[in-house]
């Protein structure tokens, strides 16, 4: 019970906290501004997001979260930027939309907590137009012998506070692997801890 509860009332609340500290936001400044068209926010949380948003260049913003709390935060925020979105409440490896609708998927601080990012990965492909692009930036894989033991160890735990994160995923290796060729690569420890700080950004397209 205390589980679902935890899942349920305070995990999301610990996850907008972390998402919204300042260095993370300055991660977030790097790539979303580049978004354009009609796009697609994968796992949009609590709308950290949609501050960073060039209107200029968007024309609609459609979000994808299967948690209900984080519904709610989204609407709530969106509301307060005047910002249009449509919400899809359900899991990434099913999106509801036909084949190449979106100019540009966002995916931020989120292939760390899905079950099965390849499958994911492909069916966010789908629905992305062959001229589109992928933007992301997630913590992942350290390339340090004794920093990936720690993250190692401390995966268990951090998969069970953390809504499903995981600290020590392959980010390029993932996107690769799933029929996306990445353009634009950037990565390095951010300030935090190691285990969790070392970071990829950039963009990719299908292939």
């Amino acid at each position: 019970m205390f589980r679902n509860f935890y899942d349920l009332h305070i995990c999301p609340h610990m996850i907008d906290f972390f998402m919204n500290m300042k260095i993370i936001k300055k991660q977030r400044l790097k790539v979303i501004p580049n978004a354009k068209g009609k796009v697609l926010e994968i796992g949009i949380g609590s709308g950290s997001n949609l501050d960073f948003y060039n209107r200029n260049k968007v024309s609609k913003i459609y979000a994808l979260d299967p948690h209900p709390k984080f519904e709610e935060m989204t609407k709530i925020k969106a509301k307060k930027l005047g910002i249009e979105i449509e919400f899809f409440p359900v899991m990434a490896d099913k999106i509801p939309l036909e084949d190449s609708f979106f100019d540009t998927i966002v995916c931020t601080y989120t292939l760390c907590s899905i079950e099965n990012p390849i499958k994911a990965l492909k069916e966010i492909k789908r629905v992305l137009s062959p001229s589109g692009q992928y933007i992301f930036s997630e913590h992942g894989l350290a390339p340090e012998e004794n920093v990936v033991r720690w993250q190692n160890r401390l995966n268990p735990i951090q998969n069970l506070i953390g809504g499903g994160c995981n600290l020590n995923r392959d980010i390029p290796t993932l996107i690769e692997e799933s029929g996306y060729k990445i353009e634009d690569l950037n990565k390095g420890y951010i300030p935090g801890p190691k285990f969790i700080s070392y970071h990829y950004w950039g963009h990719s397209v299908p292939v």
